[in-house]
C-alpha cells in the first residue's frame, strides 16, 4: 500500500500546475516560425506550461513542435521542445496557450519538479 501511495503522490506532482510568483516569474522563449519576445509562464508543471501571449498568436501552427528556452527563478535557462495544445483568450488583450513538453532532459524535469514542490509548500 505504501508504494501505491508514493506512486500516486509522484504522479500527482507530475501533473500539478503551480502559478509563478509575480516578483519571480518563469520566463519562456519560443523558437519557431516567426519571432516572439520572451514570455511569462501563467502556470508550470513537469509536463508543460501555460504561457501568456499579450500580442496575439494569429497565423501560428498549433500542431508545430517548437524549441523552448525556459528560465526558472534563480536558475540557468534550459532547452526543451514542445507542442502548443490550445489557445485561450484570457481577456480582450491577452491570450494564453497550453504547451506540452515533447522533449525535456531528465535533469531539467527534475528541476521543474523541485520548483513545483517549492511552490506547493
Amino acid at each position: 500500500m505504501g508504494w501505491l501511495a508514493r506512486r500516486t503522490d509522484h504522479d500527482r506532482l507530475r501533473s500539478e500546475r503551480v502559478v509563478p510568483l509575480r516578483f519571480a516569474p518563469v520566463e519562456v522563449q519560443i523558437i519557431g516560425r516567426g519571432s516572439l519576445d520572451v514570455l511569462r509562464a501563467r502556470n508550470v508543471s513537469t509536463t508543460g506550461l501555460g504561457v501568456y501571449v499579450p500580442h496575439g498568436f494569429e497565423g501560428f501552427d498549433l500542431a508545430q513542435e517548437v524549441e523552448l528556452v525556459v528560465t526558472l527563478p534563480g536558475r540557468r535557462p534550459f532547452l526543451a521542445r514542445g507542442v502548443i495544445k490550445h489557445l485561450t483568450a484570457s481577456n480582450a488583450d491577452t491570450r494564453h496557450f497550453g504547451l506540452e513538453f515533447t522533449e525535456l532532459a531528465d535533469r531539467d524535469r527534475d528541476g521543474l519538479l523541485r520548483y513545483v514542490r517549492s511552490r506547493l509548500g
